[in-house]
């Protein structure tokens, strides 16, 4: 058996070494179809996982479910500006979501509006503006058990690109991105 191992393993060798040409073999060309074939598959892939990653966030129409809560945001946003003579931010561009919420628990709660974080097209968290605006959720109050409200999420404008609303109350967090141009 070991014979008959070694001769086959002389004659792909001399074989293998007979073919002393610089064009590719067919068997070599097809090698390298194969590769790009190979590629594409690997770039297809790519893109599905970046097509995933932003399909994680939910966006402007969205109803997703959070703290008891049924969560539905509006399609497009509007414009304000914040107008108080005593802050800093006096002035400045706001645009806000209409937001639909639903309790959904068996006890009276409200949306508390520690739950929910901020953050601008540079990334950072912004500051509240919800304390300006008397119809923003953060001033909606309780709501009993199966009780239905429409409110508004008012955020302040730091620049065009991609704003989020970080959801989280310790047990579960959730993304919501918004792409902003003024």
């Amino acid at each position: 058996m070991k014979r008959i191992t070694m001769v086959l393993i002389s004659i792909l060798l001399v074989t293998g070494c007979a073919t002393n040409s610089d064009e590719p073999s067919n068997e070599e060309q097809e090698g390298v179809v194969q590769q790009e074939d190979h590629t594409d598959e690997i770039n297809n892939e790519e893109a599905e996982e970046i097509e995933e990653e932003q399909s994680d966030y939910l966006t402007l129409g969205s109803t997703f479910e959070f703290d008891d809560f049924e969560i539905t945001l509006g399609d497009s946003i509007s414009w304000t500006t914040l107008e108080n003579q005593f802050s800093d931010m006096d002035g400045s561009d706001v645009f806000y979501i209409p937001i639909t919420l639903t309790n959904l628990s068996d006890e009276t709660q409200g949306l508390n509006m520690f739950s929910y974080t901020l953050f601008g097209s540079a990334g950072t968290q912004l500051d509240s503006v919800s304390s300006f605006f008397d119809d923003d959720v953060a001033w909606a109050g309780d709501m009993r058990p199966g009780a239905t409200l429409e409110s508004n999420l008012h955020i302040l404008y730091d620049g065009d690109g991609e704003y989020y609303i970080e959801f989280d109350n310790w047990s579960e967090s959730l993304e919501v991105m918004i792409s902003v141009s003024k």
